[in-house]
């Protein structure tokens, strides 16, 4: 892109090199006019003197003109001859006053006499200032428009006897003269052109080439060259020169960060190329939004970022927000695909969250956050206590990283028991993390962010191979239960995952239970139900966790030959609340379940009651505080373990609590 200094300086530059050709070319032709008058005066000095030179030879021309007395026969003839072989009209002498005394014809009498024998007088003198004149002279008069003439005086031995004047016809010698220059000068012209227009024009062509580039340079240090919108850098020192400025003008200003969500999820469906594509299009439907002294600028892969300026209120940043969704939401169809775009957006305003680019970044990236979990409102404005939540989360994630890093995870076990007795059948695995005092952090804080960052399928590949091993260890046939995420099932690799796991523990897969969601079925159907039917054929259990919760679990079960269904827990909350009909609901539950070949297992059993009420419906297991809450591997084992045998609830060192625990 050529700037438009440079634009202005090529044209006037193109400008001034014309002016100077058109200089040059006119002083040429004045020259050649120039020139021209003096070939002509040359010619004329030459005519007259050829001309003086017959009247003054042998044949005593001159007297007989100067007496009127010719001596020669015919000598007047003579003389109009020559005249006219030299192309002399007219031809005038006068005596040594100046009087004239002969010519050959009447230029102002023409019409009436015409080459009259003897000549006429017109009576015409030559001024005292000519005639006074000493020595040889010529005098020559031209105009350039009629015939030439030429005055000199007629010598003999040193002195004047005379003068004579010649009128020549110097038309023909005049054209021949200007053709001659033209060409000359066109030719001189054309060189200059050549020798000066040519590297000219090849300067400028390189030095509009050297803009080019140079301005090419320059759009590239400052825009991103997928969206052609400001980069990073830029964006920064346009909002660090508007901050300045706003000190000044006190005008507020909102600083938007926004995001385009799953667009890992848009790469694998569609490809790379067709994901940029998208970047594209969605960076040119969110400049259009924006006003001219708006600033938009791409600061990550996904990451876009606006500035509007002279914001009047919240409700004026929430149109503007709610316009950029409906507009980058329109489906875009790609190769077959229908693509609908949605974006999580964050605010923050200047000067009330921040004065510098990097407070306004970092509140707006907060709220975003924010409105990532929350999509109730077009965008979330940065309040002061998300700051802390955010630190929370910066926290957590680093500690995601160093246990990834160095194996900081553990898996805690809480049991499974029968419905009917009671007695132990297995474990679910459950993963833990600790912070660095030592505390545990809650799953429900650190698995969003690990989704939120990636890291979950290493986790969850970790998750496969330490409860696969520790399973290993203990009683047969004891079973461990594991949670497989969505993510899992991206790149295909599950089922070589959860085997080589298997092979390595040596177990069986009758000794393994994956849990999955039914969101999990209702998204990805085709891809999930062809890895859920390998894991099958390895005898592993597939049980669908959290049942009741979603809305087509019906629909997908017969899609789907699941060995089990997990009730959620909610339903035993609301049983305690004595919430109506749910008596009813996790009774056609279990029925529907058994009906369909399937077990149950029902989760958040925390009272005698509520075991006792699932064991009457024939619910096939059980899990809850009520049996036992989450504990480390070797806790487990000395809690659950010791002296286990199948019948048994909790081995020997639990006997006596069994006693009062056992529900049947």
């Amino acid at each position: 892109m050529v700037s438009i200094l440079a634009k202005r300086f090529f044209w006037t530059s193109i400008l001034g090199a014309s002016a100077l050709i058109c200089f040059v070319a006119v002083s040429i032709l004045a020259i050649g006019n120039e020139a021209v008058g003096r070939l002509v005066e040359a010619e004329m000095r030459s005519r007259g003197q050829n001309f003086a030179n017959v009247l003054m030879g042998p044949g005593d021309y001159i007297d007989a003109l100067l007496t009127g007395i010719d001596r020669t026969p015919g000598s007047e003839e003579v003389l109009r001859k020559v005249a006219d072989l030299s192309s002399i009209d007219v031809y005038a002498i006068f005596d040594r006053s100046g009087r004239e005394v002969f010519r050959s014809r009447s230029e102002r009498y023409e019409w009436l006499l015409r080459d009259r024998p003897g000549g006429v007088s017109t009576g015409d003198k030559l001024s005292p200032s000519v005639v006074s004149q000493k020595g040889f002279w010529q005098i020559v008069h031209d105009d350039g428009e009629t015939n030439p003439s030429v005055i000199m005086p007629l010598l003999r031995d040193g002195r004047a006897i005379g003068f004579l004047s010649v009128v020549a016809d110097m038309i023909s010698e005049r054209h021949h003269y200007q053709t001659t220059l033209a060409r000359t000068c066109t030719l001189l012209i054309l060189i200059i052109l050549a020798a000066t227009c040519v590297p000219f024009m090849l300067y400028q062509l390189r030095r509009r080439k050297i803009a080019e580039a140079d301005a090419r340079i320059r759009f590239l240090a400052d825009h991103d060259t997928l969206t052609q919108l400001l980069n990073r850098r830029r964006m920064q020192e346009a909002c660090d020169q508007l901050l300045f400025k706003i000190r000044a003008t006190r005008e507020s200003v909102a600083f938007l960060y926004l995001d385009l969500d799953d667009l890992a999820e848009i790469n694998d469906r569609c490809g790379q190329a067709q994901g940029d594509e998208i970047l594209r299009l969605i960076a040119r439907r969110l400049a259009s939004c924006l006003g001219p002294d708006d600033l938009v600028g791409r600061i990550g892969p996904d990451d876009f970022a606006v500035v509007r300026r002279r914001v009047a209120d919240h409700a004026a940043v929430l149109a503007l927000a709610r316009q950029m969704t409906e507009v980058i939401g329109e489906p875009i169809e790609i190769d077959g695909q229908v693509i609908t775009p949605q974006i999580s957006i964050g605010c923050a305003l200047a000067p009330e969250h921040g004065r510098t680019h990097a407070e306004l970044v970092k509140h707006a990236e907060i709220a975003h956050f924010h409105h990532k979990t929350d999509k109730q409102t077009p965008l979330v404005f940065f309040e002061p206590k998300m700051d802390e939540a955010m630190h929370r989360r910066r926290l957590i994630e680093a500690q995601i990283k160093r246990a990834i890093e160095g194996d900081g995870f553990e898996l805690f076990y809480q049991p499974l028991v029968k419905g009917r007795d009671g007695s132990l059948v297995g474990f679910e695995a459950l993963i833990r993390l600790r912070d660095e005092t030592g505390g545990l952090i809650s799953p429900t804080e650190f698995i969003p962010v690990a989704e939120a960052r990636g890291y979950i399928k290493a986790i969850g590949t970790w998750v496969i191979r330490e409860a696969t091993r520790q399973i290993a260890q203990w009683p047969e046939p004891l079973f461990v239960s594991v949670n497989l995420s969505a993510v899992q099932f991206v790149d295909g690799d599950l089922v070589g995952i959860i085997s080589d796991a298997m092979r390595a523990a040596g177990i069986s897969g009758e000794r393994l239970e994956v849990e999955v969601v039914e969101s999990l079925v209702l998204e990805r159907s085709k891809a999930i139900l062809d890895q859920l039917y390998a894991l099958k054929q390895l005898g592993i259990s597939i049980d669908m966790d959290d049942f009741g919760t979603g809305y087509s679990s019906l629909g997908y079960l017969w899609r789907f030959p699941f060995d089990k269904l997990k009730v959620d827990q909610s339903f035993m909350k609301a049983l305690e609340n004595g919430e109506p009909n749910v008596k009813e609901i996790v009774a056609t539950i279990v029925s529907l379940a058994h009906q369909m070949k399937m077990k149950v297992t029902t989760e958040g059993v925390e009272t005698e009651e509520q075991a006792r009420f699932l064991a009457s419906l024939g619910c096939d297991q059980l899990q809850g505080f009520f049996f036992g809450k989450p504990l480390p591997a070797t806790e487990t084992a000395e809690t659950f373990l010791v002296g286990y045998r199948g019948a048994d609830r909790f081995g020997n060192r639990a006997r006596d609590e069994a006693r009062t625990l056992r529900i049947a």
